[in-house]
Protein backbone atom coordinates (compact mmCIF):
# COMPACT_ATOMS: atom_id res chain seq x y z
CA UNK A 1 0.00 0.00 0.00
CA UNK A 2 3.03 2.50 0.70
CA UNK A 3 4.37 1.79 -2.40
CA UNK A 4 0.87 2.01 -4.48
CA UNK A 5 0.54 5.50 -2.26
CA UNK A 6 4.12 6.33 -3.58
CA UNK A 7 3.89 6.03 -6.84
CA UNK A 8 0.51 7.83 -6.64
CA UNK A 9 2.25 10.97 -5.74
CA UNK A 10 5.24 10.46 -8.04
CA UNK A 11 2.83 10.99 -10.20
CA UNK A 12 0.68 13.63 -9.11
CA UNK A 13 3.82 15.55 -8.63
CA UNK A 14 5.17 15.16 -12.29
CA UNK A 15 1.42 16.13 -13.45
CA UNK A 16 1.65 18.70 -11.46
CA UNK A 17 5.46 19.61 -12.78
CA UNK A 18 3.92 19.47 -16.15
CA UNK A 19 1.58 22.24 -15.32
CA UNK A 20 3.51 24.19 -13.73
CA UNK A 21 6.75 24.53 -16.96
CA UNK A 22 3.70 24.65 -19.69
CA UNK A 23 2.03 27.74 -17.67
CA UNK A 24 5.55 28.93 -17.62
CA UNK A 25 6.00 28.99 -20.90
CA UNK A 26 2.95 29.92 -21.55
CA UNK A 27 2.97 33.25 -19.67
CA UNK A 28 6.30 34.01 -20.97
CA UNK A 29 4.87 33.69 -24.29
CA UNK A 30 1.74 35.82 -23.86
CA UNK A 31 4.30 38.06 -22.46
CA UNK A 32 5.94 38.30 -25.54
CA UNK A 33 2.66 38.97 -27.42
CA UNK A 34 1.29 41.73 -24.96
CA UNK A 35 5.04 43.53 -25.60
CA UNK A 36 4.52 43.00 -29.37
CA UNK A 37 3.74 45.75 -31.66
CA UNK A 38 0.98 44.94 -33.96
CA UNK A 39 1.59 47.71 -36.85
CA UNK A 40 5.81 47.24 -36.78
CA UNK A 41 5.52 43.15 -36.92
CA UNK A 42 2.05 42.86 -38.89
CA UNK A 43 -0.06 39.97 -39.37
CA UNK A 44 2.56 37.97 -39.96
CA UNK A 45 4.83 38.38 -36.53
CA UNK A 46 1.64 38.15 -34.91
CA UNK A 47 0.21 35.16 -36.18
CA UNK A 48 3.13 33.63 -35.22
CA UNK A 49 3.30 34.42 -31.79
CA UNK A 50 -0.66 33.10 -31.73
CA UNK A 51 0.40 30.08 -33.11
CA UNK A 52 3.15 29.40 -30.35
CA UNK A 53 0.43 30.39 -27.82
CA UNK A 54 -2.13 27.95 -28.78
CA UNK A 55 0.70 25.19 -28.62
CA UNK A 56 1.05 26.40 -25.15
CA UNK A 57 -2.41 26.50 -24.61
CA UNK A 58 -2.76 22.52 -25.96
CA UNK A 59 0.18 21.40 -23.45
CA UNK A 60 -1.31 23.30 -20.70
CA UNK A 61 -4.96 21.81 -21.39
CA UNK A 62 -3.20 18.47 -21.72
CA UNK A 63 -1.82 18.63 -17.99
CA UNK A 64 -4.82 20.57 -16.17
CA UNK A 65 -6.84 19.33 -13.49
CA UNK A 66 -10.22 19.53 -14.04
CA UNK A 67 -10.09 22.26 -11.00
CA UNK A 68 -8.11 24.46 -13.59
CA UNK A 69 -10.23 23.39 -17.31
CA UNK A 70 -12.81 25.71 -17.19
CA UNK A 71 -9.97 28.87 -17.03
CA UNK A 72 -7.70 26.99 -19.61
CA UNK A 73 -10.87 26.78 -22.05
CA UNK A 74 -11.92 30.37 -21.09
CA UNK A 75 -7.98 31.58 -22.23
CA UNK A 76 -8.29 29.12 -25.27
CA UNK A 77 -11.10 30.93 -26.77
CA UNK A 78 -9.88 34.63 -25.87
CA UNK A 79 -6.74 33.33 -28.40
CA UNK A 80 -9.12 32.26 -30.88
CA UNK A 81 -10.74 35.52 -30.55
CA UNK A 82 -7.54 37.10 -31.28
CA UNK A 83 -7.29 34.52 -34.64
CA UNK A 84 -10.39 35.64 -35.55
CA UNK A 85 -10.02 38.96 -35.41
CA UNK A 86 -6.43 38.36 -37.31
CA UNK A 87 -8.08 36.80 -39.45
CA UNK A 88 -11.09 39.15 -40.36
CA UNK A 89 -8.14 41.95 -41.47
CA UNK A 90 -7.06 39.74 -44.12
CA UNK A 91 -3.25 40.33 -43.95
CA UNK A 92 -4.43 44.09 -43.89
CA UNK A 93 -3.12 45.52 -40.39
CA UNK A 94 -3.26 49.40 -39.98
CA UNK A 95 -2.99 51.75 -37.25
CA UNK A 96 -6.74 51.78 -36.91
CA UNK A 97 -7.46 48.54 -37.10
CA UNK A 98 -4.91 47.59 -34.85
CA UNK A 99 -7.29 48.39 -31.92
CA UNK A 100 -9.42 45.63 -32.96
CA UNK A 101 -6.11 43.22 -32.13
CA UNK A 102 -5.25 45.11 -29.05
CA UNK A 103 -8.52 45.00 -27.60
CA UNK A 104 -8.62 41.15 -28.64
CA UNK A 105 -5.02 40.48 -27.41
CA UNK A 106 -5.96 42.46 -23.81
CA UNK A 107 -8.80 39.85 -23.74
CA UNK A 108 -6.40 37.02 -23.76
CA UNK A 109 -4.55 38.90 -21.37
CA UNK A 110 -7.58 39.00 -18.95
CA UNK A 111 -8.09 35.18 -19.37
CA UNK A 112 -4.64 34.15 -18.58
CA UNK A 113 -4.22 36.10 -15.54
CA UNK A 114 -7.33 33.26 -14.43
CA UNK A 115 -5.06 30.78 -15.67
CA UNK A 116 -2.15 32.34 -13.37
CA UNK A 117 -4.34 31.92 -10.35
CA UNK A 118 -4.54 28.16 -10.73
CA UNK A 119 -0.68 27.71 -11.36
CA UNK A 120 0.00 29.28 -7.41
CA UNK A 121 0.81 25.83 -6.59
CA UNK A 122 4.11 25.86 -8.67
Amino acid sequence: VGLAAGCSSDSEESAQEEYCQAGEKLENDLTSLESLDPVAEGTNGLESAITTIDDDLSDLADAASEASKDEVEALQDSVDEVESTLNDLGGDLTADNASAVAGAIQGAIDSANAVYTTLSDC
